[in-house]
This record gives structure tokens, sequence and C-alpha cells, in this order.
């Protein structure tokens, strides 16, 4: 019974931690293409000829006959908590499907995610959660391959409106009087044309109109695509902590990039190129030019004292 126990510590100790982006990264990218379920089939062999022509024999494809698909088989089989892994996602993205389309419920808590939803507009949240539901799975798959997350943006983006020169167009409020109403007040139409003369700084009635080039449906689209995404590794977690050679460690993203942007610290690459041994006896400093000789000191003689040479004495 100890000798269990102290052997299960063992393994314990010994397993990778690993966070859950990397796991499925791992997984995805660097286990699963190691399986080879395309087996040729196998026939009796027939006479001597091409390689190319023996591949066709049972009508199957001759294009690249030199080269198997996948990994090498020296790369071995799939690794077991890879194969395990994988079964959690088929049964989490087939729950997912099922929840998109109304037949289940789904699995995911989305009450820790601040989504902006009042920003959403005249569109319908009930759609946009099925459509974040449904590409759940997919960007599981896209984000460990490619080891990034779902893209989102900053808020809702507006733009002035240009004309065919590329510049801004400016517009003014035309007031029309209209004769007057039962109670004797005066009626005024207004309408906004194109301002043909830009006045100077005097003029307040100029205006310029925008135009949304990221709308509010879009940015709530983008949290709760994210939202699922982060949601969908932190159930993995729990689900993945029996794992033979890995712990599994918690979503290193942020859970809501669009309140809180988190950089993330990325440290100094290491100077990879060999230090150059320098002898002690021979030690100089690389690029130093040689001093220049000190001034011989300035003699200041006396005019009264000067005498010339051949009327000096030792």
């Amino acid at each position: 019974m100890q000798a269990s126990t102290q052997s299960t510590t063992q393994s314990a100790q010994k397993r990778r931690k690993m966070t859950i982006e990397e796991v499925l990264r791992w997984t995805i990218r660097d286990e699963l293409p190691k399986r080879r379920d395309d087996q040729p089939i196998r026939g009796p062999m027939p006479p001597a000829m091409h390689a190319m022509w023996r591949a066709g024999v049972f009508g199957g494809p001759i294009d690249n006959w030199s080269r198997e698909p996948g990994m090498p088989l020296a790369m071995g089989d799939p690794h077991p908590d890879a194969i395990t892994i994988e079964a959690h996602l088929q049964v989490l993205g087939e729950t997912l499907q099922l929840a998109a389309a109304g037949s289940a419920a789904c699995p995911l808590d989305l009450s820790a995610y601040p989504i902006q939803t009042e920003l959403r507009g005249k569109a319908n949240l009930e759609v946009l959660i099925s459509a974040a539901l449904h590409a759940t799975p997919a960007w599981l798959m896209t984000c460990a391959i490619r080891g990034s997350r779902p893209d989102v943006g900053g808020g809702i983006e507006v733009e002035a409106v240009k004309s065919d020169n590329g510049k801004i167009t400016l517009w003014r409020t035309i007031t029309t009087p209209c004769g007057e109403g039962p109670d004797g007040k005066p009626w005024f139409a207004s309408h906004d044309e194109i301002a043909t003369s830009k006045g100077d700084a005097r003029d307040t009635g100029l205006f310029c109109k925008l135009k949304f080039t990221r709308t509010g449906a879009e940015v709530v689209e983008e949290q709760l695509r994210y939202a699922f995404w982060h949601a969908a590794l932190a159930y993995l977690v729990p689900a993945l902590q029996f794992l033979t050679s890995i712990e599994v460690l918690p979503p290193k993203s942020s859970a809501a990039p669009w309140i809180e942007p988190q950089e993330e610290d990325r440290a100094p690459l290491p100077n990879l190129r060999p230090r150059r041994h320098i002898e002690p006896t021979n030690r100089r400093a690389a690029g130093r030019k040689a001093l220049p000789l000190r001034a011989s000191p300035v003699r200041k003689i006396d005019p009264r004292d000067w005498r010339p040479a051949s009327e000096r004495t030792a």
C-alpha cells in the first residue's frame, strides 16, 4: 500500500505543468497528426511495374505516391493523454452544437464575463449567442493551432463621411418659413444641404455626418465569441486533471480583455553568441586609440632676463 502511494506521488511530481492553451496546442498540433488512419488496401502483389501504376491498381489516388501523409512513422503514435483530450473535445463540441440548436443546455458559465449586451441595438441577443456557441468548437481548434486567441477590438467606431475627392463633406441646415399655426406662431421646415460656402470660424451652423465602421452588434458578437472560448477552456480544466503526464493549469488569457487589457511580459531573448576568451596578458580595450603625448609645460620667461643664444652661459 505504501509503495503504491509513493509511486502515485512520484508520478504526480513528474507531471509537467501547462496551461490549458498550451495543452490544446500540444494535443492538436503536435500529437494528433501522428495518427495514421489512411491504411491502404492490401491485395495481391501485381507484376513488377512502376510504383505509380502499382499504387493505382485498386483505384486509389496516385499523386504524391513517394510521400505518405501525416508525420513520419518514426514519430510514433499519439500520446495517450492526447487521445483523452481529443475525446473530451469531441464531447464538448457535440454538446455545444446541440445547445446552439436549442436541443440541450449549455454547460458553459458566462456569469463571470461582463459582456456589454446593451450595445447590440436592435440585434437579437439569442441569435448572437447561438452563433457564438456554434462557432466555439472551431475557435478552440483554430486558436490551438495558431497559438492565439479570438480577436476583441475596442468599442464602437465612427468616421466622417467623405466626398469623392477624399475630403470631409460639410453640411448646413437650411430653415424655411412655412406660414403660421392656429395659435399664430410661425412654422418652419428644415432640411440639410451640402455647404457650398465654408464660411469662417464664426459660422457655427456647419457640421459633418458620421457613419459607423464598427457597430455595437459587432462589438457584442466579438465579446460573446471570446467569452464562450474562454469559458470552454475553463470548463476543460477540471475535466483534464487526471492525465498521466500533464498537470493542466487555468487559462492564461484574461477573462475580459475589453475591460482590463493585460500585456504579456516577454522575457528578453538569451544571447547565444559565444563569448571571446581573452588572455589576461593580452587584455586591451578594442578600438581604443592611444592617448596623445602631453605637451611640455610652458616656461614663463621675463623679457628683461632674455639673452640671445650667443650670450647665454651654462
